[in-house]
């Protein structure tokens, strides 16, 4: 049970977030049960409303693959205390269309310091990678990582293609996409494997190349924590009709 000017500081929080657009919500005591959610979180959660959320936990509401993803995600950060920043993932939103959520988690203590929950937080980036082409320095460096992503196509690069430093390129790809180079590289690679997966029979192996990792390992590694589960094990769900990313 919180006492109760935590409880009244959590309201004060969720009150705020209950209907900010485009961010999901959510607090998990130490035993990894939710206490408190908004609505954009229930709505990716499958339930109704943020009443249906409370008193479950992650293995009641989203498929076993994620929940060990989370799972795993959580324990880092309450064993260390480290903040879990920016993690660039891919989900479905309600319509069933693919997203890309920027997701941070923290460690949430008592005026002792001592653990009493996690704080998640995840912001939809709806905004396009064509919503760059208004900025023209910012269209050449998107359009240099989309054309090769595949490759080892360094920030320098991207940067030089934009004519600008790379701390302008990184501000200004900040801004204007919500994610910095590397993960827009990031996200260009993990949208063609997870169209490939979805689409062809090609093997991991040829699909990793494909997408620009020398290492099927690194390719399955990468692939698993921003989706939530093994490039093999999205494909035979995604057949099956099943994926709910």
């Amino acid at each position: 049970m919180l006492d109760r000017s935590l409880d009244r500081s959590l309201t004060a929080v969720t009150d705020v977030l209950a209907t900010t657009p485009n961010v999901m919500f959510c607090i998990k005591n130490t035993e990894g049960v939710y206490i408190s959610a908004n609505q954009a979180f229930a709505d990716r959660a499958g339930v109704r409303s943020p009443g249906d959320v409370q008193g479950k936990r992650a293995a009641d509401l989203f498929p076993p693959e994620l929940v060990e993803q989370y799972e795993a995600q959580d324990d880092e950060v309450m064993r260390t205390g480290h903040i879990l920043s920016n993690e660039l993932e891919a989900i479905t939103r309600p319509d069933g269309s693919y997203g890309w959520f920027l997701t941070s988690k923290s460690r949430w203590t008592d005026d002792a310091g001592k653990p009493i929950g996690i704080v998640i937080v995840s912001v939809d980036q709806r905004t396009p990678v064509d919503g760059a082409a208004p900025h023209r320095q910012l269209a050449g460096a998107v359009e240099i990582a989309r054309v090769r992503f595949a490759e080892q196509v360094t920030v320098s690069e991207m940067a030089a293609a934009a004519g600008v430093s790379i701390t302008q390129l990184e501000r200004l790809s900040k801004r204007v996409l919500g994610l910095t180079p590397k993960q827009l590289i990031l996200r260009f690679r993990l949208e063609e494997a997870l169209r490939l997966l979805d689409s062809s029979t090609n093997s991991i192996a040829t699909i990793a190349t494909a997408c620009g990792y020398y290492d099927q390992s690194a390719f399955t590694r990468h692939f698993k924590r921003a989706v939530g589960m093994a490039p093999a094990t999205f494909r035979t769900m995604s057949h099956r009709g099943q994926t709910r990313v």
